[in-house]
């Protein structure tokens, strides 16, 4: 939410004895200087204006009452979106106008609300604390810290003279922005900004915004906060409720790729629920002719990128038709030659949101069904999804510790991913034997620790021996507070899955011989890309085989065990040489011709 404007009362039984003193002088300063009494009784805010996000412009308009609702339109070049917050429950638009719950139930908007307005502090049992000055644009500045419950922090820069207000340096989920106000100017006796400036580590997710008008006090009609019913963006042929069965590829038995046509023209498109919005290939969007605009920040696996917006895609796959679904345009030429298999589109969360996706592994068929009416196979597990920015999330207990929310993502072609924030306050890598990965995704290719879990469990169900990836801190999509991790499709596909978004819920189905089955296990040490009759050596782990053997960086592989390095490679049995059982010999063949010895060994 934009337009949050800052704290005014203070409960000084909050406070430490030793600070509580200045902490009160500096708020009085600012309540003061935003306007006295009229600030402390302000019920509402009315304020229209524009706004400038990447390379798109267009406006807003905004409503905040005092009691925690808020209602924001807006419009960024062909996107209209709308958002809405009451104490109780919260609701957005995606980019293709459907309907989706906040992921945090609207808090965050909530939050944003009561800095907007003096005081509700028992109500959001809110905590204050002062911090070192610091400096900024050449002055120094008081910095007053407010602490809701969990781990976002709040700080807001005050002039200690004064009680002006510079901004607010918000951190949420372990993300980081600076939100400058300038423009001040008095309405009915309260001091607003008209001018609105947000920044963060991604260029391309600067925001501006300018208000128009603003009024203070003005009606904020119950309607405003009404959730819209949702617009239909799916159909099946006529007569029916589902595609039925669909064969689908199970590339390296962890992507689905599905045959579909996007405009009318074919293509393999991969199913992945990490996905917020459906991603389009920016090379093959300019093949098939579909135009994009704009430029807007997106957050990957690899780090901060930036995407274009192609509106009005027509994606079918069999008798299921999806419509005016806006797209993400992006290079994702990267990802495919890392992962092996080209990558034109990336079907996301539009999909999932209002249907029914039933996923049978063992015999490689999907169906898509109309949720109306739909009833759980008997013997299905209910898993309830929570929500997690754009992710949905299910509860996993790891290594025999309480159940904790881990997003559900088809689209990551590992086992689990567990974030830092969890692994360092559990301590899971204490005492486990572990060496690095190179894994790559929308914004680059990034390193990450990797070491082998005892267990999981999901639905009471009990995995063993998970080989999982533990990145360090950093600005990308695998970084939270709010969720544990990340559990990808090599675990979702030992059960024959059924997602129901439209119901909060997975239905789970388990197959005993499937889920003892070995993980897949890289016992080389060796991460390569293949580019055309070789495989290029990316990076070679720390004490895995291949680092014991002498393997550097560069090297060019062109022969495994005699069999040359061709366009059948990818996908083939041969490419799984590496995931052989421990103390296989393998001979590779060097692009000199000349050929070395491997032997494979466990080394995480």
């Amino acid at each position: 939410m934009m337009g949050r404007l800052v704290l005014a009362v203070i409960l000084l039984a909050a406070l430490s004895p030793a600070c509580a003193d200045d902490l009160q002088t500096i708020i009085a300063k600012y309540i003061a200087w935003r306007g006295g009494a009229a600030f402390e009784t302000m019920q509402s805010i009315h304020e229209k204006g524009e706004i400038r996000l990447g390379g798109l412009h267009g406006t807003f308009e905004q409503w905040l009452a005092r009691d925690g609702r808020l209602r924001r339109n807006g419009t960024l070049g062909r996107i209209t979106s709308a958002e809405a917050s009451t104490p109780d429950a919260g609701w957005t638009t995606n980019a293709s106008g459907q309907i989706e719950d906040l992921a945090d139930g609207g808090e965050g908007d909530r939050r944003g609300v009561f800095l907007a307005f003096a005081g509700e502090v028992e109500r959001y049992g809110a905590s204050y604390s002062l911090l070192d000055p610091e400096q900024r644009d050449g002055r120094v500045w008081d910095v007053v810290r407010v602490r809701f419950s969990g781990h976002d922090t709040y700080d807001l820069f005050l002039a200690p003279e004064t009680g002006e207000l510079l901004g607010e340096r918000i951190t949420e989920d372990r993300r980081t922005r600076f939100v400058r106000y300038a423009d001040w100017r008095m309405v009915t006796g309260v001091r607003m900004p008209f001018d609105e400036q947000e920044t963060g580590t991604n260029e391309a997710d600067h925001q501006y915004q300018h208000v128009a008008a603003i009024e203070i006090n003005a009606p904020t009609p119950a309607q405003l906060f009404v959730r819209p019913a949702a617009p239909k963006t799916w159909s099946f042929a006529s007569g029916h409720h589902s595609t039925g069965w669909i064969d689908f590829e199970f590339f390296h038995d962890n992507e689905i790729f599905i045959p579909a046509t996007i405009n009318h023209r074919a293509v393999e498109l991969l199913l992945d629920s990490g996905a917020g919005i459906t991603v389009l290939d920016s090379g093959f969007a300019k093949r098939i002719g579909v135009k994009s605009s704009g430029t807007l920040p997106v957050s990957g696996t690899g780090g901060q990128a930036t995407m274009q917006l192609a509106p009005e895609v027509q994606i079918r796959l069999g008798g299921l038709t999806l419509r005016r679904i806006t797209a993400g345009v992006i290079d994702l030429s990267e990802v495919g030659a890392q992962l092996g298999h080209p990558m034109p589109l990336i079907l996301g969360s539009e999909v999932f949101n209002q249907l029914i996706i039933d996923i049978d592994f063992s015999h490689h068929e999907i169906a898509f069904r109309d949720p109306g009416g739909f009833s759980s196979p008997g013997d299905a597990v209910r898993v309830a999804l929570g929500r997690h920015n754009s992710h949905r999330s299910i509860p996993v207990s790891v290594e025999g510790g309480t159940p904790v929310p881990f997003d559900f993502d088809l689209g990551n072609n590992g086992p689990l991913i567990v974030y830092s924030s969890y692994r360092d306050s559990t301590h899971l890598l204490d005492n486990k034997r572990h060496s690095l990965d190179l894994g790559a995704g929308v914004g680059g290719t990034f390193k990450s620790k990797v070491a082998t879990l005892a267990s999981i469990t999901i639905a009471g169900i009990r995995i063993a021996d998970i080989p999982t990836e533990f990145p360090d801190a950093a600005d990308n999509a695998v970084n939270s507070d709010r969720t544990a991790g990340n559990i990808g499709l090599p675990v979702l596909s030992r059960f024959r899955l059924i997602t129901d978004y439209p119901h909060d819920a997975l239905w789970l189905i388990a197959d005993a011989k499937v889920l003892a089955k070995p993980f897949a296990k890289d016992r080389s040490g060796l991460t390569t890309e293949r580019a055309a009759d070789r495989l290029k050596v990316l990076m070679v782990a720390p004490g895995s085989p291949a680092e014991n053997a002498g393997w550097q960086e560069g090297a060019e592989i062109v022969a495994v065990d005699g069999r040359k390095i061709d366009a059948s490679y990818s996908g083939s049995p041969l490419s799984q040489w590496s995931q052989q059982r421990s103390g296989t010999v393998v001979i590779l063949t060097l692009a000199d011709g000349s050929t070395r010895q491997l032997t494979l060994a466990d080394y995480y």
